[in-house]
């Protein structure tokens, strides 16, 4: 049988395995069997799928014999902070980042954390040995709405962590036509703030369409931006240069007087060279908030995230939450007289790049011909102040290749050898 998790929760094209009526039956029946949880909370983002998927989820905890208590469309982390608070645990519909066409599911325990390997484990296991046949009856029959009640203890919470009378100014916040849509407009209304938000309009198809922190060439200048299910942030300056999480990590941890700092084997060398001229403790991770949190909770952190713009900050919530990130900004950008422009000129990165390689299968690198090869002579290329990373994506069918050096035309040189080795390769 197929994997079924990947990096961050269970994601695929809605309609094919794992993504099925079928399986989200039997998944919504596992989970709630194997957890012994009596209230389990969901939420989903703006997909299309996420409909029938939400449908087929609630029937299955139905089958367990529990009653699901369904919070609407809100983002991923609001839904962590809900389940701390109220529920034994919960359910994400969500492909995040990806395309419409995708979707998936996030599990939650009673700490609103994402569960663990051997929790993923257990529910596989019992995912290759249940038989059942699937009940799967119409509870809901829209998408876009939210639970508003439930929402207030989350905006409370802000409001005892966060200054908001502080913030004068805002910044525009792109929703990415996702989860954020509609709730950042309740969040208004809530804090009394105006966040000038755009791209809310979801149709169910064009979450994440040329838009939001996922597309950060399409985030409009001076303003911040959501993924589709509101776990990352990313920003945009008036010269148009990318505010990513690195950056984000460095200005906050300057301002809250951070010790300890997670970041990812992704995370720019300069926010290693930053921690390490203001004597705060830098650790690396695998790549996924899930492995940033579990470091943090090992050696007590604060504060960690992903280039990417997961950013977890513990006196907000358990996990990347775009929203409280983006309010704890305002707060400290009004503060501070710090706007949105200084930040890339303050917290310079090291020239890095991305390069992404659609790929069949995930094939063992020593596979690839002439792939070690290829990363020896880049090393040479790079010298010794950059490096280059492969990886895997865990979501997606895509070889990333991490390349990163302070010399620009080293880095280009760097960038045409690698795209000559795999259009080759094609051919």
């Amino acid at each position: 049988m197929k994997k079924i998790f990947g990096t961050d929760g269970i994601r695929g094209k809605a309609g094919e395995f794992p993504i099925t009526p079928e399986n989200i039956f039997k998944l919504g029946y596992i989970f709630a069997t194997i957890s012994n949880y009596k209230k389990i909370a969901i939420a989903w983002d703006t997909r299309e799928s996420s409909l029938w998927i939400a449908n087929a989820l609630i029937s299955g905890f139905d089958k367990a014999g529990i009653k699901t208590h369904i919070l609407g469309c809100i983002p991923t982390p609001v839904l962590s902070f809900c389940i701390k608070e109220n529920f034994d645990g919960g359910v994400m519909i969500t492909a995040s980042h990806n395309p419409f066409t995708d979707n998936g599911l996030k599990f939650f325990n009673s700490n609103g954390e994402k569960i663990s390997d051997m929790e993923e484990e257990k529910i596989t296991e019992e995912f290759k040995k249940t038989k059942i046949n699937p009940d799967i009856k119409e509870k809901i029959s829209g998408i876009f709405f939210l639970e508003k009640e439930v929402l207030k203890g989350y905006f409370n919470h802000l409001k005892t962590k966060i200054d908001t009378t502080s913030i004068k100014k805002t910044y525009p916040a792109d929703c990415a036509n996702g989860a954020t849509s509609l709730f950042i407009q309740e969040a208004g209304n809530q804090l009394n703030l105006n966040f000038n938000p755009y791209n809310i309009k979801p149709d169910g198809k064009n979450i994440n369409y040329k838009c939001g922190a996922a597309q950060p060439e399409f985030i409009k200048k001076e303003s911040f931006a959501f993924d589709g299910d509101g776990d990352r942030i990313m920003g945009k300056d008036f010269q148009g240069r990318i505010i990513n999480g690195d950056i984000i990590l460095m200005f906050l941890a300057d301002l809250l007087d951070i010790k300890k700092l997670v970041g990812t084997v992704m995370t720019n060398v300069s926010t290693e060279a930053f921690c390490k001229k203001r004597g705060i403790e830098f650790y690396r991770t695998k790549v996924g908030d899930r492995f940033v949190k579990e470091k943090m909770n090992e050696i007590n952190a604060k504060l960690g995230g992903e280039t990417s713009g997961h950013i977890i900050f513990n006196e907000l919530n358990n996990t990347g939450d775009g929203f409280a990130i983006y309010l704890k900004l305002l707060e400290l950008m009004n503060k501070s007289g710090i706007t949105i422009d200084h930040l890339a000129e303050k917290y310079k990165l090291s020239p890095q790049k991305v390069i992404n390689i659609k790929v069949k299968e995930k094939v063992p690198f020593d596979s690839i011909k002439g792939f070690e090869q290829l990363l020896k002579k880049c090393e040479i290329i790079l010298g010794d102040s950059g490096r280059v990373f492969p990886r895997y994506s865990g979501t997606e069918n895509l070889l990333r290749i991490l390349i990163e050096c302070p010399n620009e035309r080293n880095l280009e040189k760097t960038e045409r050898i690698i795209k000559e080795f795999f259009n080759k390769t094609e051919e």
